[in-house]
């Protein structure tokens, strides 16, 4: 039924569906938010009318033109950006967006790279995303929110673009790299943190063009063509390098594994070539952290060392240490998120075997079935190590690229195999049904998380839903009063603010500053310890817990109760404190200019 809808039709169904999920938002900030039973089914109501046809068009055994392929996974696409613009349209609300806007916003006022990014020190070595989006605010005179929207827009079009073309160059078949991607789309970060305003979107668009150049260079049969192919895709690990750290990373690890793959199957010439752009890329890597990016090695120490120490606990059978959270994710979810591991897992089963059985002498398809392994890794990392959930959203964007080769030749196998055609339509239905589960995961347990699935009232300390007007306000007033680069001890909520608008230095484990009723001692030296300049509070965080789980930016103590209004009142009544900003809700006290307030706007 659904295979006989023209794309056109489809199209059109999809922006009714966007349409659907847009007016869920419109309910959820008219004051239910997320709690909106009826916001949140008219939400899953539009994702359902957008999802369906498009995946029954491609999974079906009609014929369809590369065309037609196309055209569907850029409706897709085109609709899930437009619903993640939808969810913020006026202006940035994720937290790394906000660090992104800063550096941009530096390097317009000063012309230079590697400007100071206090949010995010490690992102000044890699400044593409704030090159691209500079010249084009220069050529425009775009703000940078708008010029923001645009560029990680067209970069997160041309990434699953350039994966298609990749999977049609590969397996020589649109209709198989067309359910590929309709695969990929599961993977839980795509549609929210892929399409940001942030590094990854832009170098995710130098891997894909990296991939398909590199795997050009090897089948074309003109020495020209390849030559010319492979300067492509030299140029673009250079762009990647320069771009995001861990895209770069992965792109030479996709590159080794294919060399590998393609020696393994006597494919020699493909590995002469990958193994050759895969050492470039690796040398390129080590060069731009020696003699340019040092900081990165102590940037991921921490990650490293959690994971490590999580795997050696799960080993021991001791808990994964795992930090608990206080907003419980509702059984759907978990439901959903079970089921998608099952068929997943299963698909990546079926799918090495149909590799191994049909494929055996095609190395990119066998460097895709190692690579496809690395699922059954990227699950010990979810279930097993702290912030694992989060870790394992973030490797999914490069491990899905594998398992969905994988996935797509074990959904084709099925839908062409004997008994699903004499079964019929009882049997594609279930295929769909259960691709069509995958996909719903990857928007359910990806972001936003469920308790901000629609944006609405202000939650205390928890990621868009903290960033509000009061928020915007006091951070402008920030940079215009207190000029930028102050140490200020803050709440989680407006902290990603203060770095984007404010251009302020805030502190993270500064917790101490708001644990006891009144000015000690203890506190007064842990203060002048951290070098802190000024104090914010916020009278909201007296009355609610934060759905994120803790008050203040770097805190793993999990907050059971609001804070005593005393915690945050005692500033008032310190000695040589000035209380230099206060809308009723947000204050600022000036530790160290001691009684010196500056004149109201």
């Amino acid at each position: 039924m659904l295979s006989r809808i023209p794309i056109s039709v489809i199209t059109l169904i999809a922006a009714v569906g966007v349409f659907v999920s847009s007016m869920a938002y419109a309910v959820g900030r008219d004051g239910g938010g997320s709690s909106s039973g009826s916001g949140v089914a008219l939400y899953w109501v539009g994702q359902v009318i957008i999802v369906v046809p498009i995946a029954g068009r491609l999974l079906s055994r009609r014929q369809m033109s590369n065309a037609s392929a196309v055209t569907l996974i850029v409706v897709l696409t085109v609709a899930e950006y437009l619903l993640k613009v939808n969810y913020g349209p006026l202006g940035f609300a994720f937290n790394d967006e906000f660090l992104h806007y800063r550096g941009t916003t530096d390097m317009l006022m000063s012309g230079k790279l590697f400007e100071t990014n206090y949010g995010l020190p490690i992102g000044t070595y890699y400044p593409g995303i704030e090159e691209v989006t500079s010249a084009l605010i220069s050529a425009t005179g775009l703000p940078v929110f708008e010029a923001g929207l645009i560029v990680a827009g067209v970069a997160h079009l041309l990434f699953i673009l350039f994966l298609y073309l990749a999977f049609c160059v590969a397996i020589r078949s649109h209709r198989i790299a067309g359910i590929a991607l309709l695969i990929y789309y599961s993977a839980p970060a795509l549609t929210s943190f892929n399409s940001m305003f942030v590094y990854e979107t832009l170098a995710l668009a130098f891997l894909g063009m990296c991939m398909v150049a590199a795997l050009r260079s090897a089948i074309e049969k003109s020495p020209a063509d390849r030559r010319r192919w492979f300067i492509v895709a030299v140029m673009c690990i250079f762009a990647t390098v320069i771009t995001h750290h861990i895209t770069s990373y992965m792109l030479t690890l996709f590159l080794i594994l294919v060399a590998v793959a393609s020696r393994l199957t006597g494919s020699r010439n493909t590995a002469v070539r990958f193994g050759i752009l895969g050492a470039i890329s690796l040398v390129s890597v080590i060069c731009w952290i020696a003699f340019v990016a040092p900081l990165t090695i102590s940037y991921f120490s921490p990650t490293i060392s959690g994971i490590v120490d999580g795997v050696q606990a799960l080993l021991q059978k001791s808990g994964s240490g795992a930090s608990p959270v206080t907003a419980t994710s509702p059984f759907s979810n978990t439901v959903i998120g079970a089921l998608g591991i099952l068929v997943i897992s299963a698909l990546i089963v079926i799918g090495c075997w149909q590799a191994w059985r049909r494929h055996r002498r095609h190395p990119w398809i066998i460097g895709m079935m190692l690579g496809s392994l690395g699922w059954f890794v990227d699950l010990g990392i979810r279930l097993g190590t702290p912030d694992g959930q989060e870790l394992a959203g973030r490797a999914a964007t490069f491990v899905y690229i594998p398992v969905s080769v994988l996935a797509a030749l074990a959904l084709t196998k099925l839908v062409n195999s004997g008994p699903v055609r004499r079964l019929g339509a009882a049997v594609t239905a279930v295929i769909l049904a259960s691709v069509v589960s995958l996909l719903i995961d990857g928007l359910a347990n990806g972001w936003p998380p469920f308790w901000e699935r629609l944006p609405g009232p202000h939650l205390v300390s928890s990621f868009e839903s903290s960033v509000g007007p009061e928020e915007i306000a006091a951070s402008n007033w920030s940079l215009k009063y207190l000029g930028p680069g102050k140490r200020i001890a803050s709440d989680a909520g407006i902290y990603p603010v203060l770095i984007g608008y404010g251009d302020q230095n805030p502190l993270q484990v500064i917790t101490e500053l708001y644990s006891t009723p009144t000015w000690t001692p203890a506190v007064a030296q842990f203060a002048a310890g951290m070098n802190v300049q000024f104090v914010q509070t916020d009278t909201r965080l007296t009355t609610t817990l934060p759905a994120a789980g803790n008050y203040f930016p770097g805190d793993i103590t999990f907050a059971t109760h609001p804070i005593a209004p005393a915690a945050i009142n005692k500033y008032n009544n310190i000695t040589g404190v000035a209380r230099v900003y206060d809308d009723g809700t947000i204050r600022f006290y000036d530790l160290q200019a001691q009684g010196y307030v500056p004149q109201k706007p």
